[in-house]
């Protein structure tokens, strides 16, 4: 990715500064790291003025050159590659480093105590033995407990797998996206499944395991990952996954979990659900509770606000059924 130069944007620099040390999906670490919510912080990356202490702690937080970041002179990284950050982190180390910097404040020693926190727990982390949950090699064997994963709950993801959800009639039509990977060269680790919602802890299956495959290469219909949760026994048809991008229902839901569900699971007062706006691109997955013609999509991320839709405007939404944890 090449690097933006003075003729770029400030919001492109940022961009570019955030995609290079924390990754395509770690918009939402990299705004907890530099202080903000992740939907304040987005604006930010959209044309939105940041300000100098963001700034300031943006160059801080991953090594950047705070000349390069404000003007685009320079080199971004003068004194070498950057340094780690929390990519890669397992949740109990992103837990640790959450409470760590929910606590402090934003002085210059109050950032560098971050910074050396991160580089330490990313230390720690390469020094543990492999985790069960390594990928091995796999040959891809999909049974009638797989799952496909048909897309992510991100804006402007949705193309490969809306048109999954516009026949219907067809209750086959997921299924048969499993039978095209048979055989094919993959990779799979373990994971773990929990109840979308806490009235559903006592559903849980005594296994609780999950597999997680990946295709070498996606399908036709543009499928490269499904899961195996053999403690549920056999799937229902029209049964999905979608993967979550952002923390608006953290703790409970992850950036990075997979939620699985159902199409004709419709969503109950209450519980966790995924919804499509009308007019909005991508989906949703909040709890939903339906007041009379309107509907509110509630976030258990207290950094981010209700969003309350009339009904009309609501094109489908499922309920959420698991969530697996990686």
């Amino acid at each position: 990715m090449a690097r933006p130069g003075s003729e770029a944007s400030l919001s492109e620099r940022l961009c570019h500064l955030r995609q290079t040390v924390f990754g395509q999906r770690g918009r939402a670490a990299f705004a907890r790291a530099v202080g903000v919510s992740p939907s304040t912080y987005n604006y930010y990356e959209k044309g939105r003025p940041p300000p100098t202490g963001l700034l300031a702690r943006a160059a801080e937080v991953t090594g950047a050159d705070l000349t390069w970041l404000v003007t685009g002179r320079g080199e971004p990284f003068p004194d070498g590659p950057p340094r780690g950050c929390d990519i890669g982190l397992s949740h109990p180390l992103k837990d640790i480093l959450d409470r760590f910097a929910s606590g402090g404040g934003t002085s210059p020693q109050d950032t560098a105590a971050r910074s050396a926190l991160r580089r330490l727990l990313a230390e720690m982390q390469q020094a543990l033995p492999p985790a069960a949950g390594a990928w091995e090699p796999h040959r891809s064997a999909p049974t009638r407990a797989s799952i496909p994963i048909v897309g992510r709950t991100a804006a402007g993801i949705l193309a490969s797998w809306e048109e999954h959800f516009s026949a219907p009639e067809d209750p086959d039509v997921l299924e048969h996206l499993l039978r095209q990977v048979e055989g094919a060269s993959a990779r799979r680790r373990g994971a773990a499944l929990a109840p979308a919602d806490p009235q559903a802890e006592g559903s849980q299956p005594q296994d609780r395991t999950a597999m997680l495959t990946q295709l070498s290469s996606p399908t036709p219909d543009g499928i490269a990952e499904f899961l195996d949760l053999p403690g549920l026994g056999p799937v229902e048809p029209g049964t999905f996954a979608l993967r979550v991008d952002g923390d608006s229902m953290a703790p409970r839901i992850r950036d990075g979990d997979l939620v699985v569900s159902r199409r004709g699971a419709g969503p109950e007062p209450g519980r966790t659900a995924i919804v499509k706006v009308r007019h909005r691109i991508g989906v949703t997955v909040k709890i939903w509770q339906p007041q009379g013609d309107r509907v509110h999509l509630i976030p258990v991320n207290e950094s981010y606000e209700l969003a309350v839709y009339p009904r009309s405007e609501v094109l489908w939404a499922c309920r959420v059924l698991w969530v697996v944890r990686l």
